[in-house]
């Protein structure tokens, strides 16, 4: 009975599954990225599941996210309003430099397998542990499957603490501090998992304004061996990077690891 609770709660977690880097989109969007002003300011966030870039379909939950300001300290989390189509939240910017704002999926296990004659697809939502794989099965594999989603605002000049690796997990080094991305310019991201290098990863990058134009006008990129996306952008304002990894992981409880990353930035005018 209790196995049986992880179907509603892990749907999302199949169309993660996916390795298109369209699945099901996650992401967060702040009234502001870079305030000039040196007193105290209050922004706003929307936070939404939609496979439009920045419209509104299904709330999230945001207990889940992380404030981390320019020191590298973590920033309480305030109250959030959850209603039909969105979730917001006010964050208050009183420190010079740059915070981080993550939300954290939960992580989620999907085991599939194949069975029968014809070699049918069947799928678990279970770690190697839990998983009843019956006798017979063949291709089992397991994915423990995590959903990120982040931005980053900044106050006065940039500052580079909270871009620090940590060297676990999949992680972004923005070899340009995401406050300075500047249109008709080079930018360069690094994405890494475990401190390894993410080589020949699909990267989506799309600007606001979907709804009024006749094509999404997004840069389908790929990593380089380093693991860097170099990509010049052309449309001032907010951006949303999107891109999924499926990596194999020495894992009592896994066979592979998969992230789905959004990240949300802006682009300045020059």
């Amino acid at each position: 009975m209790k196995k049986r609770t992880w179907l509603g709660a892990a749907a999302l977690s199949l169309a993660l599954l996916a390795p298109s880097v369209q699945a099901h989109p996650l992401w967060m969007l702040p009234s502001e990225f870079n305030l000039s002003t040196e007193e105290s300011f209050w922004i706003t966030v929307d936070a939404t599941a939609a496979h439009g870039v920045f419209t509104f379909d299904k709330p999230l939950g945001l207990d889940s996210v992380s404030i981390y300001k320019p020191n590298g300290d973590r920033q309480r989390m305030g109250p959030y309003f959850k209603g039909k189509r969105r979730s917001v939240f006010d964050l208050e910017i009183d420190t010079a430099g740059t915070y981080k704002i993550e939300l954290s999926g939960q992580q989620r296990y999907v085991t599939t397998y194949e069975i029968g004659a014809r070699n049918t697809s069947r799928r678990i939502f279970a770690n190697k542990q839990e998983a009843e794989i019956p006798e017979g099965a063949k291709n089992v594999k397991t994915t423990a499957v995590q959903t990120l989603s982040a931005f980053y605002v900044t106050q006065g000049a940039p500052s580079n603490k909270v871009l620090e690796a940590t060297g676990k997990g999949f992680e972004l080094h923005p070899l340009t501090h995401p406050s300075d991305v500047v249109a008709k310019e080079d930018a360069r991201f690094k994405f890494t998992f475990d401190g390894e290098p993410l080589a020949n990863l699909d990267i989506e990058i799309t600007p606001h304004g979907t709804a009024w134009r006749n094509s999404r006008e997004q840069m389908n990129l790929k990593t380089d061996k380093n693991g860097v996306v170099t990509f010049k952008p052309t449309v001032v304002g907010p951006h949303l990077l999107m891109t999924s990894m499926r990596k194999n992981v020495n894992s009592p409880l896994a066979d592979a690891a998969g992230v789905n990353y959004h990240l949300t930035f802006e682009v300045l005018s020059q």
